[in-house]
């Protein structure tokens, strides 16, 4: 088990699930006819109760993954949360029907090439095509959707970067970030011994104590499967990188100190600490400029896209949700 934070497939699938394929239709009332009920106008463009509901049925499916559905219930600022979920849905599909208009307005074209190479990435994430169809499946989604909003995602990616090409970082602003916020560049070599129960995990504590060797021990009784080629070795990580009670545990142990049981989602940890340093500003100076140009980046962005709204005439009709 690696416990440092990584970010699985379906962290980001709601982030661009909600792009709006391009519809029409007349602003009707009629119930039994999805299609024909306008929740929104983007300069004349409708998007209706029908685009609304796919995009809301798969957002749904993927929180529900995540969430007992019980959570729709709940009050979050006053509404229930299901209605507050659909409303923030329709205005990202009335921000991504913007950007489309405006990434078609500068020309700007994806092909079939990057379509597919961008499908072949999704596909490697989960290590096989009858996952990929499996995981489609799950959100309720055909592979032909799927596509057509990965080309909607790529055309808006270009058009952002198209926007913020020009953005740099100066090395005044590089050595100013990382004198403002230097306890980022800290950084502890670290081993641990993962157990399932606190009972175990006493008992191994005990021998660590009385001075029997940590890795070896680590190798034997840990269950974290790398430990078996490690020796519980995790080599060197900054904060941020592993789950906050580990985290907190590490930085606060000098070099050569271990700590006491230490609970997690995983289980109980026993952390052993190796050495404690700080990155030098040369060291970090290429992987810092390029966070703070995509910050920077979007930052800019975001001001262009609130321009872009500010420019664009839009009605809602939250009733028809």
């Amino acid at each position: 088990m690696n416990h440092k934070k990584l970010l699985g497939a379906t962290a980001v699938i709601v982030a661009f699930m909600v792009f709006a394929a391009s519809g029409c239709g007349i602003v009707k009332v009629k119930p039994q006819d999805a299609g024909k009920i306008i929740v929104a106008v983007v300069d004349g463009e409708n998007i209706t109760k029908a685009e609304f509901d796919k995009i809301f049925e798969i957002f749904k499916t993927q929180v529900e993954l995540n969430q007992d559905s019980s959570i729709w219930d709940k009050e979050y600022e006053g509404k229930k949360y299901i209605d507050l979920a659909k409303e923030q849905v329709l205005d990202q599909m009335i921000g991504d029907r913007v950007q489309l208009r405006k990434a078609n307005e500068l020309g700007i074209a994806v092909s079939d090439e990057e379509v597919n190479a961008e499908v072949d990435k999704w596909k490697k994430l989960f290590n096989s095509d009858e996952k990929y169809i499996e995981f489609l499946t799950t959100l309720k989604m055909e592979e032909a959707y799927f596509k057509d909003n990965l080309k909607k995602d790529l055309m808006i990616n270009k058009m952002k970067e198209k926007l913020t090409q020009s953005v740099e970082i100066t090395d005044t602003e590089l050595a100013d970030y990382y004198n403002s916020h230097m306890n980022l560049f800290y950084k502890v070599k670290a081993s641990h011994i993962l157990l399932d129960t606190e009972e175990e995990a006493k008992k191994i504590l005990e021998r660590v104590k009385a001075g029997e060797d940590f890795n070896a021990l680590a190798k034997e009784f840990s269950t974290d499967p790398s430990a078996k080629e490690n020796s519980g070795s995790l080599g060197y990580f900054r904060h941020g990188e592993m789950v906050e009670p580990f985290e907190q545990a590490a930085f606060a142990l000098k070099p050569g100190e271990v700590s006491d049981l230490v609970k997690s989602d995983y289980g109980y940890h026993i952390i052993k600490v190796e050495d404690k340093t700080i990155d030098k500003f040369e060291d970090v100076k290429d992987e810092l400029k390029n966070t703070l140009i995509t910050d920077k980046k979007n930052q800019n962005y975001s001001t262009s896209l609130e321009e872009m709204k500010s420019k664009a005439k839009i009605e809602k009709f939250p009733k028809n949700l």
